[in-house]
């Protein structure tokens, strides 16, 4: 149902929930109590006046019930197996929409205040007469679709109170603004400038010859130029949102080829960290002891002079074995003598090592990076570290990272 037909048929649709109907759908109501017999009763009485029940014995059946299926009102007993009644209001206040009707057998000025203030829309005294209970149900029933009806027309740009004045005028037919604003709740004052507006809005007309006394205008004719409009903007922003949601889909197909390419190029290493100076040169010398073909080393001037007092022995065992050592270290004066005697068994060259480190390369596929302390008195040496992985794309990486020049820098990685 359209905007245009709500608004032609405001009048009627008032009187059908007067009488605590919605049209031709009846109103659903759900039925919470742990008394079987009470239950049965209620489900009587309200299925015989054209309501659809449906019936809960505790708390928790009562909202798993209402997730399956909204209901119009909820008929709550305020002691309950599981939860008292009060709580499960408070459950229930994820169901705004739905009329809460607090039912008790213990009546009390406590109880009905907590009920109320806990979300209850009305309270009713055990036990139960059937009138009562349907006036009530109708009176709640009414008085939600007014408010439904009432935040329908305030869309249109009305006021609160020129929305309440709209619908009591639309339900009684010709009627004098002092009876409007007793019907409506409206003070008069307000009354009386609610219909002018609604006047001057084409909404409603003043009766000629008849001093404050009004009707409505035909809805929908009256909203007609409101709902044409709005059907517009619906229109527009249903095109937006559905460019919106192609352009989202793009997006989402951009990110994840981009995250596929992501992945394609990035690999996993496993780097290991060892700490203790002394686990770190125990490290170096199994690393040192395993190689086969090329042992690498790239350090500062105090590194040199620290490898070759811990592991100058395995160096010369390796280099008699045939195996290639290579070493790259700032050669300044000095150092110059000292280097000039390694040259004899390894191959030495002058390097800019900007850091103070050693790292230590075997076979192109194993590396060790040891990182050294500037002022080794004021480091225990329990709390050096060192890393090592078993990784050529480590190695190269590390041999890049660490030698300045390029020409050298590529010579070294390959």
């Amino acid at each position: 149902m359209n905007e245009e037909t709500v608004m032609s048929q405001i009048p009627n649709k008032l009187k059908l929930v007067a009488e605590g109907k919605s049209g031709n759908v009846p109103a659903k109501i759900l039925i919470v109590d742990d008394d079987a017999g009470l239950r049965e009763i209620l489900n009587e009485v309200l299925t015989h006046e054209g309501y659809t029940t449906q019936m809960a014995q505790t708390g928790k059946e009562a909202i798993e019930k209402c997730h399956k299926d909204p209901f119009d009102i909820a008929l709550i007993d305020i002691k309950l197996p599981d939860i008292e009644g009060t709580k499960l209001l408070d459950l229930m206040k994820q169901f705004p929409t739905m009329v809460k009707i607090m039912i008790t057998g213990y009546p009390s000025l406590e109880n009905a205040v907590q009920s109320l203030n806990s979300g209850a829309d009305g309270y009713l005294v055990k036990p139960i007469k059937p009138q009562n209970l349907l006036n009530q149900i109708k009176e709640q029933l009414k008085r939600r679709q007014k408010a439904t009806l009432e935040k329908l027309l305030m869309n249109t740009g009305l006021s609160s109170y020129e929305a309440k004045i709209y619908l009591a005028l639309a339900a009684e037919g010709d009627s004098e603004a002092r009876k409007l604003s007793i019907s409506s709740g409206v003070p008069r004052t307000k009354a009386y400038q609610a219909l002018k507006k609604l006047t001057q809005m084409g909404l409603v007309v003043e009766i000629p010859g008849v001093t404050q006394n009004f009707s409505v205008v035909t809805p929908s004719s009256a909203f007609s130029s409101f709902v044409q409009n709005w059907k517009r903007e619906l229109t527009e922003q249903a095109t937006t949102l559905t460019e919106l949601e192609k352009t989202i889909s793009i997006l989402d197909s951009i990110q994840e080829e981009k995250q596929v390419a992501e992945q394609a190029s990035m690999q996993k290493e496993e780097v290991w960290s060892i700490k203790g100076a002394e686990k770190i040169e125990q490290r170096m010398e199994e690393m040192l002891s395993k190689a086969q073909n090329a042992v690498s080393l790239i350090t500062s001037e105090n590194g040199l002079a620290l490898f070759c007092r811990n592991h100058g022995k395995v160096l010369d065992d390796l280099a008699a074995k045939g195996i290639k050592i290579q070493i790259k270290v700032p050669i300044v004066p000095s150092n110059e003598s000292f280097v000039k005697e390694l040259k004899y068994a390894y191959k030495v060259e002058n390097a800019q090592v900007p850091v103070p480190i050693i790292f230590l390369i075997i076979d192109e596929n194993e590396v060790f990076l040891r990182h050294l302390k500037t002022d080794s008195s004021k480091t225990a040496p329990d709390k050096d570290l060192g890393l090592f992985a078993k990784s050529e794309k480590l190695v190269a990486y590390f041999s890049e990272l660490f030698c300045t020049d390029k020409d050298k820098r590529d010579a070294f990685a390959n």
